[in-house]
Parts: C-alpha cells; structure tokens; sequence
C-alpha cells in the first residue's frame, strides 16, 4: 500500500511537470535575429519587365515609353505590376505583440515583414511556417499553428488588416 501511494504521487509530479513544458528557442540564432520575411516567387517578375520595356523604350520612342516604365511603380499605386506596402495593426496577445507589413507586387503578397514579433518561445517556429502559409495562400485565411494559438490569431489579425489597407489604397 505504501508503494501505491508512493507511486501515484510520483506519477502525478511527472505529469504536471511535462504538462508544464515550454520548449526555448529551436536554434542558437534564431532568439538573435527576426524570422525571415518570406518572399514568393513572382518577385522577379516585375524586373524582366522594366528592363525589356526601357529597352523598347529607347529605340522605337523614349517620350512615350520612358515615363510610362518609371512612372508607374512610385506614382500609380493601382497599375497591374505596382509595388506596394501596407502595414497591419499592431495585435496584442499574452506572448508579445505580433505587427505585419506586407509588400504587394500587383495584387499578389511578394512578401511579408514581421515589424514586431515576440522575443522568444513557441512564435520563434510558429511565425516562419504562418508567413508561408499566408504567401501560398495568398490570404490571412491559413490554419493556426499548434501551440501557438494565440500568437497566430495576433499574426492573422494584422495580415488581415494589411491586406485591407492594401484594398483602400
């Protein structure tokens, strides 16, 4: 009988100890530096085709070409290949505060920026697989990554807000 005891008590202060568990920061660095801005592949796009059209531009006309190929990126932020930046609203969870800015080529997300991001745990793995995910999709509807609930609905949240401010313009 008192080994039972023993054994149950033991058993119980294991439990909560891995029930407990916050892994650190997966890698050296990583708690060093910012997660990476994930950037899709129709980045490149947008300089094969200034660099075709300023060619065209000189021979065949330079007053109609010239302004039209420097124009549109700085001025025209609603033409078809214009770059533009958004920022999200700063969203506060329990971990940190998670704040995005987004880079649209045209109408695709070329890339995403973390502005503010939590200093440490589980956002350190979660936050690089969630700007992923928004560049495939294309969209602030992407899954949450597990155990870090609260840190995605923040990343989502502001992602959302970009992409609105990105409608507004």
């Amino acid at each position: 009988m008192k080994r039972t005891i023993f054994v149950v008590a033991l058993s119980i202060a294991g439990f909560i100890a891995v029930w407990r568990f916050e892994p650190g920061p997966p890698v050296q660095n990583a708690a060093a530096q910012a997660p990476p801005a994930v950037v899709a592949p129709s980045t490149s796009v947008p300089a094969p085709k200034t660099a075709p059209s300023t060619s065209a531009g000189g021979p065949t006309g330079g007053t109609s070409n010239s302004p039209t190929t420097s124009a549109p990126p700085p001025s025209t932020p609603d033409s078809a290949d214009a770059t533009v930046t958004t920022q999200g609203t700063p969203e506060w969870s329990t971990y940190g505060t998670v704040q995005v800015q987004v880079t649209f080529t045209g109408s695709r997300m070329a890339a995403i920026t973390l502005l503010q991001a939590p200093d440490g745990g589980r956002a350190l793995t979660a936050l690089p697989k969630l700007q992923e995910e928004a560049i495939k999709a294309q969209s602030a509807k992407i899954d949450t990554v597990t155990g870090a609930t609260e840190t995605s609905e923040s990343y989502k949240t502001s992602l959302q807000a970009a992409i609105d401010a990105r409608g507004k313009r």
